[in-house]
């Protein structure tokens, strides 16, 4: 019986050795993950796909003010103290390089920013100056696009510190004449104001020491003025007078 037991056991054994060994599972196919999402992506709306990007200049309400305000911090800490002496071309080559360039740019960027300061201060002389002073020293580097821009930006700068002063000008003249509307009368041929030390009431075309009058409406009155060959446009309420008026601009 054990001899009959054993013999199996053995031929057993010998069975399984002969057999052929169990195929190896291969891997599943990796799934083209690109060919679907090309595939998703066609499907996908328009208006899904959008991407908000700010314009130029516009402040973006997600942006991170503390790390940009960290970052320019930076940059003025790099950047070379060149407002004083202002870009120069490098050697005795007097093309400058693109080092050269660079720095023009970063002055000029400098210079705007007091320029701006200047401005926003109504120092229009000094403004005017610095402009003048600016474009003169970025002239070298014209040819360079960046600089071209800062060029035609301080030059605008420039313009409306002109502007500015020479308004204020004519309204300190203006203010001179010490206009006062004591009233507005109405008349069926229009409209009369009542002027402080004029002998009658003036209609629209009317001259008033050196004004003229262009538009009277019920509690104001418009002028027409002229200094330096240039013309201006001033009003004065009902009861107002220059100092009232410089109260309330």
């Amino acid at each position: 019986m054990r001899s009959a037991l054993l013999l199996l056991l053995l031929s057993s054994a010998l069975v399984a050795a002969d057999a052929p060994p169990a195929p190896v599972a291969k891997p599943t196919p990796k799934v083209e993950v690109d060919a679907k999402d090309a595939a998703a992506q066609a499907r996908t709306p328009e208006e899904e796909k959008w991407q908000f990007e700010p314009p130029l200049e516009r402040s973006d309400v997600f942006e991170d003010i503390e790390k940009r305000y960290e970052l320019e911090a930076k940059l003025r800490e790099q950047q070379t103290q060149l407002v004083e002496t202002g870009p120069k071309p490098s050697g005795n080559n007097p093309a400058p390089t693109g080092q050269d360039v660079q720095d023009a740019v970063r002055w000029g960027g400098l210079e705007v920013e007091a320029i701006e300061t200047y401005i926003l201060a109504r120092k229009w002389d000094e403004a005017m100056a610095r402009c003048d002073s600016a474009v003169k020293r970025l002239a070298k580097f014209e040819s360079h696009e960046a600089v071209r821009d800062l060029i035609e930006r301080i030059k605008r700068f420039r313009s409306q510190a002109e502007e500015a002063k020479a308004y204020e000008e004519a309204q300190a003249k203006f203010d001179a004449l010490n206009l006062k509307i004591e009233g507005i009368l109405w008349s069926p041929e229009g409209s009369l104001a009542v002027i402080s030390g004029e002998p009658r009431a003036r209609a629209i075309n009317d001259r008033v020491k050196d004004c003229v009058i262009i538009n009277i409406d019920t509690n104001r009155v418009d002028f027409l003025f002229h200094h330096n060959r240039r013309r201006f446009e001033f009003q004065r309420y009902v009861g107002e007078d220059a100092k009232s008026a410089a109260k309330n601009p």
